[in-house]
């Protein structure tokens, strides 16, 4: 009998072994917490927020030794979970916060909770105790999972070094392709150990255009082009396609109305524009809606019930699938990237010469009636200053390419119905509608675009939730702008209170010296109660170049139309 050669020993062992069994796997011979920084800066992470504590200490000393990423330390969990949001808001990338155990997640929660209302990309790491003491009565010990899996699409613990290439793989997907919160425990004890694997790089298939087909599209371009009374409505989903948006509307001769985050997106003197929607829009918009024969959504999932006609026949156009039917009913629905959709429906509609010129008529006699009452209510004088007239004073002092962070409060509804937006960018928070949230969106938005001028406009109710992140910005040197309206009250509570009869009393405010408080912290802070006061103090504002600036103003505590309980 002859000698087996060496292949046939070798196909016989392969019948009982795997093919690769005896190849070494790829190795980077990073440490966990190495590992962590490489993946993320593969994937073009610039920054990350936190606060130190006891379970992350060997991970913010390789943050400062690595170099590609910057560590931006505040002074709350929530605060710097805010800011990871408003980045992600801002750029369209991932943002990263990261926290301890124990209380450093559940500080953050209301940050996360944010970033899950209104489906942006976060991603949390927080430490954990001990691996040997996970499950046990340790200070600081929560189950981590448990408590963040309502806002995370994507929660696991880290039990092994190696699995942490696949783990974080599937964190970065999740936060950087779906818009999800994604969240990493890591134990303490595992930040220096060594990883079995080597970084996954970014790829770009990630991102490709979702592009529907020309047979869906013409088919929801015929409808469309049916309409005889057709209103827009755009969303933050139509950044990036603004002249497509301009054109597109011209062309069908629609009514346009927009959110909040998009009010950038569209000329705000457009003969087109009606404003925004709901209690903080215009009452054209809400006119003109319910007289329209067609709403087209794009990129926008507001559809606040009582400002917008229960009968609409909708058309919806959205990269996310799950977007489109949400709140109402749907004649067509279209999944895709505006940014590719808007330019071919705009071709088409300027291909079709349709005779809307009785709507572009109607169009402009609400708008008219709007703008005339609108510039009435921002003419008003007196002390303390109209909130409508704060709203102008600022529309016209902040420049068009800055960023403009708004907190939640009576003041952002004054924002949206009187701010003349110039191309300013928007960040707000949308349906979480937190306090607190202008001013770490300012810092965060002045670190990730440092060459444009960023202010936040805040309540005196809610700016105190994060204040002392003004020292953050001073230690920083961030010269944002941030301006307290102070009508000493929590007025959309008192005001529906009040209307409604009940007893009001716990709304009122025993506020602080705002503007001493900036001082202390490391900034400037002024007030302003007169138009020239005002006109005077944001000016200096915006020419500082390495200090904030709290602007405190006086506002009389108007009420909002159509308030009620």
């Amino acid at each position: 009998m002859t000698a087996p050669t060496i292949l046939e020993t070798a196909l016989d062992r392969l019948q009982n072994e795997p093919v690769n069994a005896d190849l070494p796997k790829p190795d980077s011979g990073f440490t966990v917490s190495r590992f962590i920084l490489e993946q993320l800066a593969a994937w073009g992470v610039e920054r990350i927020y936190g606060v130190i504590g006891d379970a992350n200490l060997t991970f913010i000393h390789d943050i400062a030794s690595h170099g590609k990423i910057q560590y931006v330390p505040f002074l709350d969990e929530n605060a710097a979970a805010l800011a990871a949001v408003a980045e992600a808001k801002l750029t369209g990338h991932i943002g990263v916060v990261i926290g301890t155990s124990g209380p450093g997640l559940t500080n953050m929660l209301n940050g996360l909770a944010d970033a899950y209302a209104d489906a942006v990309g976060v991603l949390a790491i927080t430490g954990q105790v001990e691996a040997g003491k996970v499950g046990t009565g340790a200070k600081q010990y929560i189950q981590q999972q448990l408590v963040v899996s309502p806002l995370a699409e994507c929660t696991e613990q880290l039990a092994h070094p190696d699995a942490l290439p696949e783990l974080l793989q599937c964190c970065l997907v999740t936060s950087g392709v779906r818009g999800a919160v994604s969240h990493l425990s890591i134990p303490k004890d595992m930040f220096q150990e060594k990883v079995t694997g080597t970084v996954f790089p970014y790829s770009p298939h990630l991102h490709q255009p979702l592009l529907p087909p020309e047979q869906d599209l013409e088919e929801t371009f015929r409808i469309i082009a049916e309409a005889e009374r057709p209103v827009l409505l755009y969303g933050r989903g139509v950044a990036g396609a603004a002249k497509d948006a301009v054109a597109f509307a011209e062309a069908l001769g629609a009514a346009v109305t927009v959110t909040m985050p998009a009010k950038h997106v569209f000329p705000n003197d457009h003969e087109l524009f009606v404003g925004g929607l709901g209690l903080a829009g215009s009452e054209a918009a809400s006119v003109l809606l319910a007289e329209s024969d067609l709403v087209v959504i794009c990129g926008a999932t507001w559809w606040p019930e009582e400002y917008t006609p229960p009968s609409a026949r909708v058309v919806q156009i959205d990269a996310v699938r799950e977007n489109i039917g949400i709140g109402h009913a749907l004649v067509r629905g279209l999944a895709g990237d505006l940014r590719h959709i808007l330019p071919r429906l705009s071709r088409m509609a300027a291909a079709v010469r349709s005779d809307r010129s009785a709507w572009k008529q109607r169009i402009a006699e609400v708008r008219g009636a709007w703008m005339k009452r609108l510039e009435a209510e921002m003419a008003q004088e007196g002390f303390p200053l109209a909130p409508q007239r704060v709203m102008k004073l600022l529309a016209a002092a902040v420049p068009a390419e800055a960023v403009i962070a708004v907190d939640t409060g009576d003041h952002t509804l004054w924002f949206n119905r009187c701010f003349h937006n110039r191309g300013q960018r928007v960040l707000v928070s949308g349906r979480m509608r937190t306090l607190g949230f202008a001013l770490p969106a300012a810092i965060a938005a002045r670190l990730a675009e440092p060459k444009r001028p960023v202010a936040a406009v805040a309540g005196d109710g809610g700016v105190v939730q994060t204040l002392l992140e003004f020292k953050t910005a001073a230690r920083l040197g961030l010269p944002i702008v941030l301006v307290v309206i102070n009508n000493g009250a929590y007025a959309i509570e008192k005001n529906r209170m009040e209307l409604a009869g009940l007893d009001a009393s716990f709304s009122v405010l025993d506020n602080p010296d705002f503007a001493r408080i900036a001082e202390a912290c490391g900034g400037h802070g002024r007030k302003a109660d007169t138009d020239v006061a005002f006109r005077e103090a944001l000016a200096a504002a915006f020419a500082e170049r390495d200090r904030p600036t709290l602007i405190e103003v006086s506002v009389a505590p108007s009420v909002v139309p159509h308030t009620k309980m």
